[in-house]
This record gives structure tokens, C-alpha cells and sequence, in this order.
């Protein structure tokens, strides 16, 4: 029978890995549609053509980073069905 103390740490463990991917899916969405709303908005100044770029890489950088979502989420539970069998 394992100690109280082992039980503990393992659920921190736990904690933390899961805050780990919650923060990494944040960060990725956050990213992602930054970098494509200052790439519209770089080639919307470059072309004159505003607002045409700016909403074209917003949604662009919207997808990319609900795919990033997507993926990390998929390589999680994947992880977890390896530690669960």
C-alpha cells in the first residue's frame, strides 16, 4: 500500500501537468492569431488595402490556432490512454 505522501504528489503531478497543457493550448491560440493579425495588418500597410489582409490572416490565425488546440488536446489524451493501459 502506497503512503498518503506518494498519493499527493502524484495528484500535483497531475495538476500541474494538466495547467502545463491548458497554459501551452492559451499561449498557441494566443500566438497564433497574433501572428496572423500583424501579418495582415503588415501587408494590408505594404498594399494600401485595407481592411482585406488584416481579416483574411485574423481567421486564418483563428483556424491555426484552434488546430493547435486540436492537436495538443490529441497528443494529451493519447498520452493518457499509454499511461492508462
Amino acid at each position: 500500500m502506497q503512503s498518503p505522501l506518494s498519493y499527493m504528489s502524484r495528484d500535483r503531478g497531475e495538476l500541474f501537468r494538466s495547467l502545463a497543457m491548458v497554459s501551452s493550448m492559451g499561449i498557441s491560440v494566443v500566438l497564433a492569431i497574433g501572428i496572423g493579425v500583424w501579418f495582415g495588418l503588415t501587408l494590408d500597410r505594404w498594399f494600401s488595402s485595407s481592411p482585406w489582409f488584416f481579416y483574411i490572416f485574423l481567421f486564418i490565425g483563428i483556424a491555426a490556432g484552434f488546430k493547435n488546440v486540436y492537436v495538443i488536446a490529441g497528443r494529451e489524451i493519447r498520452k493518457d490512454n499509454d499511461r492508462n493501459k
